[in-house]
């Protein structure tokens, strides 16, 4: 437990160095470096596959992220018996209001590039990639943690999670919606809600001695 902790403190730790730093680096207007070479990059690759990354952008709408939370918490507090599956569709609210409240901050413009889907609102911090950092990753990191399944499905889930959450994020830059710096520095904010939310189900569940518990942190 001490040595998962070490880790979770020192996931936060480096989640918010990365989001401070962005934001520091951030110019006043227009694009970093690496901004310029990834738009660079991805439109090089032409628009090949709009549909398919049309579909992945809207996992991260508020719309999939709720529903999903919604249906995963259901199952993980009859699975569990636990109201910690509350803490689940909890990380999607805290991540949407600090992501609008972070938008209105930074007011940064969206990349004149944008094209194939309507957006609105500021582009800092991407606010798919937060919410799919802060709810799906919740999601995988409570199943394969807490889950009482076998080894090949929370392998399964963690590599789904992982790919559907960076996913998520290359759709927004395949339409030139975000600077790739919005989307890492969305993931990192959305990291700062993921791991506040699994340390208070482990707590919760570790609190409970009548739950059953295959996994400890």
């Amino acid at each position: 437990m001490e040595r998962q902790a070490w880790i979770a403190g020192g996931a936060f730790a480096v989640s918010a160095l990365l989001f401070g730093g962005i934001v520091l680096a951030l110019p006043d207007a227009g694009p970093l470096a690496v901004d310029r070479q990834a738009a660079e990059a991805i439109q090089s690759m032409g628009q090949q596959g709009e549909q398919l990354w049309e579909a992945v952008t809207n996992l991260g709408s508020s719309t999939v992220i709720v529903a999903a939370a919604l249906l995963y918490s259901i199952w993980f507090g009859l699975h569990r018996r636990t109201w910690a599956a509350l803490y689940i569709p909890a990380s999607g609210i805290v991540a949407y209001v600090i992501n609008q409240l972070l938008k209105g901050w930074v007011d940064r413009p969206r990349p004149a590039g944008a094209w194939g889907i309507e957006v609105d609102g500021s582009s800092f911090p991407s606010g798919n990639a937060m919410l799919a950092m802060a709810v799906y990753g919740t999601i995988t990191a409570s199943f394969v943690l807490y889950a009482l399944a076998g080894r090949a499905a929370k392998w399964i889930a963690s590599t789904v999670g992982i790919i559907g959450i960076a996913c998520v994020g290359f759709s927004r830059l395949f339409f030139g919606v975000h600077y790739l710096s919005d989307i890492a520095a969305g993931y990192a904010a959305g990291a700062l809600v993921m791991l506040p939310a699994l340390h208070l189900i482990h707590h919760t569940l570790h609190r409970n001695p009548r739950v059953n518990r295959s996994h400890s942190v």
